[in-house]
């Protein structure tokens, strides 16, 4: 059941179709993990784990519980002048590679359509930091000159959007205006240990039958490129019939995604081919 569950992960699973409920709010959900550019050809390699829990009461099987294995990559590529909102301006090639799946024998299988990769142009002036969420309209994602996709086997193709929305396709961070830092911590992951800027945010949304909220903790350090050292969230989801009232709410299910820099790359090129 595992094997078939992270089979079609990427395309139609329980968990992302809970959380893209909140893509869907009124808030702003930014992007939450390029906070600063490095020098071209410099990489961050991401590990952590993913687990979702059902919740059965009423099975005699007790609850369900589901995990998987995920790494990102962000690659920061060359640097080009594009036409952006009717001016020249410097731009960066950033490429975002995740692969979701089980470990077997020491790898990573992803299955079918179980590796995403995006690259996109940006404009440098973008990536300000947590200037992100100071303005008064919170910059919500990754705004796009050009770039391509490559979904699992298939071909390249053309990225037609205007913005790369990170949450829900390539993490469940959700940050938006009512995201708060908490202070400076020490943070030791494995690829060393920073003083990073916890950055904390819960939203929900509600309708009749349920309510999910996520909440997400960032941790922020400019000592490490691209700017993300670790970063947590935790989604729970909870039903109730129509008729019920708002108190009579009922866990249903809970995802919990722990990731964290894993190894600093040098030298790092594209992983498609664009010609």
């Amino acid at each position: 059941m595992l094997t078939s569950f992270l089979k079609c992960l990427p395309a139609r699973t329980l968990w992302l179709s809970v959380i893209c409920l909140l893509a869907t709010s009124s808030l702003a959900s930014a992007q939450g993990l390029v906070w600063n550019l490095p020098e071209s050809g410099t990489g961050v390699k991401y590990t952590g784990d993913c687990r979702q829990t059902t919740y059965r009461p009423q099975s005699t099987q007790g609850d369900l519980s589901l995990d998987w294995r995920r790494t990102m990559e962000i690659r920061c590529l060359e640097r080009e002048m594009a036409d952006y909102q009717g001016a020249n301006v410097a731009c960066v090639w950033l490429e975002y590679e995740v692969v979701t799946g089980q470990q077997v024998d020491g790898n990573l299988e992803s299955g079918p359509g179980g590796t995403r990769i995006y690259k996109v142009l940006v404009p440098e002036s973008a990536i300000n930091g947590i200037e992100f969420f100071q303005a008064e309209v919170p910059n919500a994602f990754v705004p796009v000159v050009k770039g391509f996709q490559k979904i699992g086997d298939g071909e390249v193709e053309e990225f037609k959007h205007p913005v790369l929305q990170i949450f829900p396709v390539l993490s469940q961070v959700f940050l938006n205006e009512k995201l708060t830092v908490a202070g400076t911590e020490s943070i030791s992951v494995t690829a060393g240990q920073y003083d990073a800027q916890k950055i904390v945010c819960q939203s929900a949304i509600e309708d009749l039958q349920s309510r999910t909220t996520n909440t997400s903790q960032v941790w922020v350090s400019d000592d490490i490129p691209f700017g993300t050292v670790q970063w947590k969230v935790r989604i729970d989801r909870e039903v109730k019939t129509a008729a019920d009232t708002r108190d009579q709410f009922r866990k249903h299910s809970e995802i919990n995604i722990d990731m964290q820099a894993a190894q600093l790359i040098e030298d790092v090129t594209s992983k498609i081919s664009t010609h």
